[in-house]
């Protein structure tokens, strides 16, 4: 089936529409929600739920069991397919692993840092070195730029043409193959 009317040139039977074709609108609103009790407050903060209680009254709490053997306490060793839980690694199994020549990791040997430096003054500069020229100007090998215009003056311009190369401005009348829907 084509689209009738596709450039919108055919007026329709009101101000602003065009023919064969429908405009719908939708409009919603908002709200916003106000928690209390008064004064409303702009945000939930779950203080004036409930009285806030320092201690609980006897009888007035339920203890919830675990395990097979009702302790009221959740230790994680049962029933969790841990029940050789290590506390502590065994002597035997454990073997220092050597930094250097100690066995800690002082963060002074093999990490191109020695001599430590604790003041600027004590690094020596080095001037990098871009292209041959001590900045980075960012003209050679970005992408074929090296003609980098710093004025819009220095730009070639050209004005966009269109309905193959003969109008200067887009009117949406010529060059608009009929759509069809399956």
């Amino acid at each position: 089936m084509a689209i009738l009317n596709p450039s919108f040139e055919d007026a329709g039977a009101e101000p602003g529409q065009a023919q064969h074709w429908t405009l719908t609108t939708s409009v919603t609103g908002q709200r916003i929600a106000g928690f209390g009790p008064a004064p409303d407050e702009a945000w939930e903060g779950f203080e004036r739920w409930f009285e806030l209680l320092t201690e609980f009254a006897a009888g007035s709490l339920a203890l919830a069991l675990f395990d097979p053997l009702a302790e009221g306490h959740e230790d994680f060793e049962e029933a969790w397919s841990n029940d050789l839980y290590l506390t502590e690694l065994p002597s035997g199994q454990v073997i220092t692993a050597p930094f250097g020549d100690g066995a800690v990791e002082d963060m002074e040997d093999g990490w191109s840092n020695a001599p430590y430096a604790l003041e600027w003054s004590a690094v020596t500069a080095t001037t990098g070195i871009f292209d041959g020229e001590p900045r980075e100007d960012f003209e050679d090998a970005w992408r074929n730029n090296q003609a980098f215009a710093w004025l819009w003056a220095s730009v070639t311009s050209q004005a966009a043409l269109f309905d193959g190369s003969v109008d200067a401005d887009e009117d949406f009348e010529n060059g608009w193959t009929p759509a069809t829907t399956i």
